[in-house]
């Protein structure tokens, strides 16, 4: 049996890549920081994620992030792959207990948008502007903040999923349909006020 290789994303993190390997996530982390570090229940916390998409032409010199993007690219708000983007985000908790619970996934457009007065998700291009979808060439930045509210929350070690997926189509994604961005894990210890 093959043993698995867990590979940490780069930055100020405790998140690895997965389920999908590095290998076949199309979009290159430069970093991922997460502040704090760990996460913190009843806390506003941050998620900036950077990196480089690939042309959809030249996948391995773009993803070493050595090539610089011209005006002759194509334009990255008109590629409908990272358009029609979602993100899909799981969580299991193991307790004190032994016991375990599996909490239904959550799959959502990969746009930048507001989800609540303590919970929005910014994406930005190569020049730093607000941008509704991820660059479909170039540099991209993803900015989250967000709260896990202890009130709802039991103690465990808790593990979270997170998955981008882009459709298939303009040389990205696989003859199955779609093609991962990126998927990452992130397991820890959260405390909450449920018992």
């Amino acid at each position: 049996m093959a043993k698995i290789k867990v590979e940490s994303v780069p930055g100020h993190n405790n998140a690895t890549y997965g389920p999908i390997p590095k290998d076949l996530q199309l979009f290159n982390a430069e970093f991922l920081d997460i502040a704090p570090t760990p996460i913190i229940a009843d806390r506003v916390f941050f998620i900036y994620l950077r990196g480089w998409m690939p042309s959809p032409k030249a996948p391995s010199a773009e993803a070493a992030g050595n090539v610089k993007h011209s005006s002759s690219d194509p334009d990255p708000d008109l590629n409908p792959g990272l358009t029609n983007a979602t993100l899909k985000i799981r969580s299991t908790v193991t307790y004190p207990d032994g016991s375990s619970d599996v909490h239904e996934s959550l799959t959502i457009p990969f746009k930048s948008m507001v989800f609540n007065g303590a919970a929005h998700m910014v994406i930005r291009d190569e020049s730093g502007k607000q941008v509704e979808c991820l660059p479909g060439v170039g540099r991209g930045d993803v900015l989250l903040d967000f709260q896990i509210p202890n009130l709802f929350l039991r103690s465990g070690m808790w593990r979270f999923g997170v998955e981008a997926r882009i459709a298939m189509g303009d040389g990205y994604g696989d003859r199955n349909g779609d093609g991962c961005l990126f998927a990452f894990e992130l397991v820890q210890w959260l405390e909450g006020g449920l018992r």
